[in-house]
């Protein structure tokens, strides 16, 4: 399934997954900072994805490594002591987000019965 005009997201995606200038991987990884206007571009981003891969039988071995690797590194990353450790509260949320988004990528449904994981994800 490639990237093409008509999928605006998996370009988006693309973008996102190889922490391309500006987006949140790269932030936490560069300056260890958790960054909320990125992280809610690359969450909406991957809600967006979904969508528009949803009656797809197969996915490219990118999004599905690109949707384990932020389920799995992030909080691994953000949880080391030597990252800061402030809102750690809503950092939790943040993370659940994200794992909930993998979830629904791999499984072709929201862990929720409704609107929900739309609104945690592009507000």
């Amino acid at each position: 399934m490639p990237e093409s005009p008509d999928r605006p997201a998996l370009i988006s995606l693309r973008h996102q997954f190889e922490a391309a200038e500006g987006t949140f991987l790269l932030i936490i990884r560069t300056e260890l900072r958790w960054d909320w206007p990125t992280l809610r571009q690359m969450t909406s981003t991957m809600f967006h994805a979904i969508e528009e891969l949803k009656g797809e039988s197969r996915l490219d071995r990118w999004i599905a490594e690109g949707f384990w690797f932020c389920d799995t590194w992030v909080p691994a990353w953000t949880s080391h002591p030597d990252f800061p450790q402030q809102d750690s509260q809503d950092r939790a949320g943040a993370l659940e987000l994200i794992h909930d988004l993998a979830f629904a990528l791999m499984t072709g449904q929201s862990p929720y019965q409704d609107d929900t994981l739309r609104v945690r994800a592009v507000g």
